[in-house]
């Protein structure tokens, strides 16, 4: 049996493979596939502000109402979050302000040590409800709320 060597081309200028089975380069530095397979479950952009006014619009009907009413509930997460308060929407998630304490990083690239200052950041941790939907363990109903609450079971009159 008759060994082939096998080199790929290079990516994005890296060094290809030598044909050995072994790759020079770590993974962190290696390109990423870019092949829609790889990223078959992305959409070419984001939801931005626009599209989810235009969203709430087909709900309401009046485009004007529908802006003002997406501005004005950011904005009031906004303020709140900005504030230190934990904003808590039941089924779609809370966000959270939280402090990053100082601490001593290191500089990759020459190993000296660098202090990074105290800083406060947001979190978000998405409700239960949420992460059913997303990883498809619920199915998405065809129309109205997604993340309302299943309704109780039913009272039976009594006789």
């Amino acid at each position: 049996m008759k060994h082939v060597m096998r080199s790929r081309a290079p990516v994005c200028g890296q060094l290809a493979d030598p044909g050995y089975g072994l790759i020079l380069w770590p993974a962190a530095w290696r390109a990423r596939p870019s092949t829609p397979a790889a990223q078959s479950n992305r959409k070419e952009s984001p939801v931005n502000k626009a599209q989810l006014i235009q969203a709430v619009a087909k709900t309401t009907g009046n485009r004007a109402q529908a802006a003002d009413a997406v501005e004005a509930a950011l904005d009031a997460i906004v303020r709140a979050v900005t504030a230190g308060e934990v904003v808590s929407v039941t089924g779609f998630g809370s966000l959270t302000p939280e402090v990053r304490p100082a601490r001593t990083a290191r500089n990759p690239q020459t190993g000296e040590p660098v202090e990074v200052a105290e800083r406060r950041v947001v979190k978000f941790r998405p409700g239960a409800r949420f992460q059913d939907l997303v990883a498809g363990r619920r199915a998405l109903p065809e129309s109205g709320n997604c993340i309302q609450k299943d309704p109780k079971t039913p009272k039976v009159a009594r006789p």
